[in-house]
């Protein structure tokens, strides 16, 4: 059984080639509150368990490619992790399909499962088709009749017995609300119903195997639709069901850590706020090229496992959310498997995190950064929330060791020694150290002063104006022993910064 739900970030640049023509399917979750008393993550413990086993059932996995899931919701009523504005998921969906586009898929698929998610989903799919050519599909959890919307509550009972199965928690008591408005379309859902609890399901089990079985099916309708306008498809073997998938078993799918905000109710996320003060941490990636020895998930990848190391030295001082597994990476727009967002887009989101965790009463954020194309983004919108929002925020970035040459730590910024050899301590599976190469953008030595980075003047560029296969720094020089030191070293320096930060803060109102 699968236990990762995406798998675009996984492969390397040429490995989409094989895989283009098949079907890309970008996950769009909220974490909300949802009235069910369990974690605000359940959308996605849910939807990543069905993904894993349908594909798995349908024999799909070579031809549907899973990308990180998009954790951004339409808030216009309960509290959330993931709210923002309709004009930016919007846009943020469409970057990401240019950049699916591009490496060569011709059909894409948003998977939606928050209930005020439907509209902007089912618009932005139109749009797309329309206006970049992409033939897409949408499906919902809902239509396998889990939805969360209030209007259903047999279908909210149905997911709350589901989600119990699957994370082995209990549920808490939550608020119990009712709409204002119901019979105005849309009503008002301020505070979401609770269950039921005279509701009856079937068996948790049955839910699920049900669930699969159905999204099996529809895997491979999508496959086999031929595509509109007469443009013909990448011909496919038809794909094969699993012998083993149809087995269900209690343990989940996906494992969410306790550490993770979206893993908590709602009560337990006020409670934490109030009593803790915590730092919270929100690491952010990116999807794109890493040359031809890495996937191209690197940089999302070292973001999971630095929050995870930080957690780990830090207990609760620090809280975790979920990782933005996508950033500003269009300098890298035309190597396939790069898929992005712009400026804008990313300013809109952060902005819209913080004030989402504000309003639940957090006052302290660091952004955990791994991407360089990131960075001046970030910093001026740091700038404005600080001002705006009179709250303590900044950014974490993990520091290059000091073993390293300068002609390394100079210019081997993307690709090289250091980022390798964390990836041969991470995640050594997907690392194909016979691909690695050496190439510098520039040298220490070289005339002049005009530089790509790092000079008194430097040159706007992108990757490939610079670094052709690209990596830039020495790849061949990446050990795992290497790794496992230098990243244990880093964190251990980010943990110090952390709890001198977190010395000199006191909680508001104690």
């Amino acid at each position: 059984m699968p236990t990762h739900s995406s798998n675009w970030d996984y492969y390397g640049t040429k490995s989409f080639g094989e895989r283009t023509g098949g079907v890309a399917v970008l996950p769009i979750y909220g974490i909300a509150a949802n009235g069910l008393g369990l974690g605000w993550d359940i959308e996605e413990t849910v939807s990543s368990n069905l993904i894993c086993r349908s594909i798995a059932e349908c024999g799909g996995d070579r031809l549907l490619t899973v990308l990180p899931p998009l954790r951004l919701s339409l808030a216009p009523y309960q509290d959330s992790l993931s709210g923002t504005d309709a004009d930016t998921l919007y846009t943020v969906v469409k970057e990401l399909a240019v950049g699916i586009k591009s490496t060569g898929y011709n059909k894409l698929v948003l998977w939606s499962s928050h209930p005020w998610n439907t509209e902007i989903v089912d618009v932005v799919s139109r749009d797309i088709r329309i206006e970049l050519d992409l033939q897409t599909f949408v499906i919902e959890l809902g239509g396998l009749d889990l939805s969360l919307h209030p209007r259903f509550p047999s279908e909210r009972a149905r997911v709350q017995t589901l989600a119990v199965f699957l994370t082995g928690k209990e549920p808490v008591d939550e608020p119990d609300g009712e709409p204002t408005d119901p019979e105005f379309r849309p009503g008002n859902w301020s505070v979401l119903p609770s269950i039921d609890p005279t509701l009856k399901t079937e068996s948790a089990e049955h839910i699920l195997a049900a669930a699969v079985t159905r999204l099996s099916r529809l895997w491979v309708e999508i496959l086999n639709r031929p595509l509109l306008n007469g443009v013909s498809a990448k011909q496919h073997d038809a794909p094969q069901p699993s012998r083993t998938a149809s087995h269900v078993s209690a343990t989940p799918a996906i494992v969410r850590p306790d550490a993770k905000l979206s893993s908590l109710s709602g009560s337990e996320i006020a409670r934490v706020a109030a009593d803790e003060g915590p730092l919270v941490i929100l690491p952010i990636g990116a999807v794109e090229q890493h040359g031809p020895h890495l996937p191209v998930g690197v940089d999302t990848m070292i973001a999971e496992a630095a929050a995870t190391g930080l957690k780990a030295r830090l207990g609760d001082s620090v809280r975790i959310q979920p990782t933005l597994a996508y950033g500003k990476s269009n300098e890298h727009a035309d190597f396939p498997g790069t898929v992005g967002m712009s400026a804008r887009s990313l300013r809109q989101i952060l902005k819209s995190q913080i004030s989402n965790l504000y309003e639940l009463g957090f006052r302290q954020f660091a952004v955990l950064n791994t991407h360089g194309g990131n960075s001046s983004v970030l910093t001026y919108v740091l700038r404005e929330i600080q001002t705006e929002m009179k709250v303590r925020a900044g950014m974490l970035r993990l520091p290059l060791s000091a073993e390293m040459d300068e002609q390394e730590s100079t210019w081997g910024f993307h690709a090289g020694e250091w980022e390798t050899s964390v990836m041969l301590a991470i995640k050594p599976d997907v690392v194909q150290m016979d691909q690695a190469i050496c190439h510098y953008p520039a040298s220490l030595d070289d005339p002049g002063e005009l530089r790509p980075e790092n000079a008194p003047a430097i040159f706007s560029w992108k990757t490939r104006d610079i670094a052709p296969e690209g990596v830039m720094g020495d790849a061949t020089k990446a050990t795992e022993a290497k790794g496992h030191r230098w990243f244990n070293d880093a964190l251990d320096q980010v943990a110090e910064q952390v709890r001198k930060l977190l010395a000199s803060y006191s909680v508001p109102g104690k």
